[in-house]
């Protein structure tokens, strides 16, 4: 009778915790769902910008060149040299890209043909502006950055001043401010994700770099246009979601 009883109740103590697990089972995902920020809906969520046509990149990619001849005073026919090898350059390399395929081995794959289409193109400027000109063809390499990381979102920036319609002047200062922001961005960018480096003070940079622009597009841009801009690629610094590069 007494080993019956103790049965008995060692039976009441399993049922009893098995109760308050599964109490405590059921009360935690209301607890958590509680205190857990809201998930924003599709709606509120930054819309992803529409991807530029192969007419709308090939005129940025023209007024980009045209941009970098002004500021580099290289001439009509050697910026017409310049523009076509650009051109060509960012052609190539955007159907090259297209045919990767969408795996993490891919990202590798794109350093290596950025790499490769900077060397060519920044060859093709020495051949066709002459050995002279070796040095600005590093510049313009360099200014223009066509194959780094932030290629995509400097075209889709220079879309964007074009839909301004500014006057010549302005449009040619508004330029060059961008490229010399993308080319700085990029190397902040590039440099942080170097095996090993660090990224303290990464963020800062890169808002010291945002405030810089916005302070020099505001001397060329009016305030509903400097407005339109800042809301645009301020919020998230990228102009909406994360999109694969072009």
């Amino acid at each position: 009778m007494r080993s019956l009883g103790i049965r008995n109740t060692f039976v009441r103590l399993t049922a009893i915790l098995c109760l308050a697990a599964v109490g405590l089972f059921l009360a935690f995902p209301a607890l958590s769902a509680e205190d857990r920020p809201a998930t924003l809906s599709a709606e509120e969520r930054p819309a992803r910008p529409p991807r530029l046509s192969p007419e709308e990149l090939e005129k940025v990619w023209r007024a980009e060149a045209i941009g970098v001849a002004i500021a580099l005073k290289i001439g009509r026919e050697n910026g017409a040299k310049l523009v076509e090898a650009f051109v060509s350059a960012r052609k190539e390399y955007a159907e090259k890209v297209g045919a990767l395929p969408r795996t993490r081995e891919s990202f590798q794959k794109r350093r290596e043909l950025a790499e490769t289409a900077g060397a060519a193109l920044k060859k093709a400027l020495v051949e066709a502006l002459g050995a002279d000109n070796a040095d600005k063809a590093e510049k313009i390499v360099g200014l223009l950055n066509p194959f780094g990381m932030m290629g995509s979102r400097l075209d889709r920036m220079v879309n964007d001043l074009l839909a301004f319609e500014l006057p010549r002047e302005k449009r040619m200062k508004a330029f060059l401010t961008v490229l010399e922001y993308n080319r700085d961005l990029g190397k902040v960018v590039s440099a942080a994700r170097e095996p090993g480096a660090s990224r303290e003070g990464l963020r800062e940079k890169m808002e010291g770099l945002t405030e810089g622009l916005n302070k020099e597009l505001a001397k060329v841009l009016s305030e509903e246009q400097m407005a339109t801009w800042k809301e645009k690629y301020q919020r998230g610094g990228f102009g909406g979601r994360r999109q694969r590069q072009q």
